[in-house]
């Protein structure tokens, strides 16, 4: 195997643990694409509303998202922006997936050789 996909396995490695040290129960596939999702917009400063979330269909019906992205609300990975128009308010990353990121984040640049 070559240098490369040992780099890969380790950092997949690395960020599994890292999400389940946070998480006791781990995040399911399907939320952590949801929340990949909501992070990526959000860092390019595009709004995620919850119509925008439940239309993510390659990742399951309408329903199986709602209910992906309360979990996501329930255990603080991300929250309702409050600030905005009350009929439209985005979903964003919470403090927790911004301190998760930026652990997983150092961890990869720890992992990696030195260039």
């Amino acid at each position: 195997m070559s240098n490369y996909s040992n780099i890969a396995l380790r950092v997949s490695n690395l960020i599994r643990i890292t999400i389940e040290e946070d998480n006791q129960a781990g995040l399911a596939a399907r939320e952590l694409k949801i929340l990949e999702h909501i992070t990526r917009e959000s860092n390019l400063h595009h709004l995620v509303f919850m119509e925008d979330g439940m239309s993510l269909k390659h990742l399951g019906s309408r329903y199986t998202l709602r209910k992906s992205i309360q979990v996501l609300l329930d255990q603080g990975y991300i929250s309702i922006d409050t600030t905005g128009d009350s009929r439209q308010r985005p979903l964003v990353p919470a403090p927790r997936t911004i301190r998760l990121l930026e652990i997983i984040g150092k961890k990869i640049k720890a992992e990696l050789p030195v260039q």
